[in-house]
């Protein structure tokens, strides 16, 4: 046997296209619950941001400081070198002193030349 269903022509108020009533979440409520999301939002982002900016600062100068040391580093390479010459390299101990110190040996005559 077959089963019969009673077809209506009124639908229920579930299925109708509208939205209908929300209850709680009703319109204005929703508006003032995005409203609270987006005032929170700039409540954390407002002072996050100048602290943004002194991290920034901070990153440019660590990056010069960095440059510094890297430059410091050869310098001190460079006078470490200078010195073990000076201690072990006699010849380089006789020119340094020779030249600007205007030493001389004995015997030995000096030319200057001017411009």
């Amino acid at each position: 046997m077959g089963r019969y269903f009673r077809v209506s022509t009124k639908r229920s108020p579930e299925f109708s296209e509208g939205r209908g009533n929300r209850g709680f979440f009703g319109k204005p409520t929703l508006v003032l619950f995005w409203f609270f999301i987006l005032a929170a939002c700039f409540a954390v982002a407002i002072p996050a941001i100048p602290q943004y900016h002194l991290l920034k600062k901070i990153e440019v100068e660590l990056v010069d400081t960095k440059q510094e040391e890297r430059r410091l580093e050869r310098r001190i390479q460079q006078l470490a070198a200078e010195a073990r010459a000076l201690e072990e390299n006699p010849r380089y101990l006789q020119e340094r002193a020779r030249d600007p110190l205007r030493y001389m040996r004995k015997g030995e005559t000096i030319i200057q030349i001017q411009d």
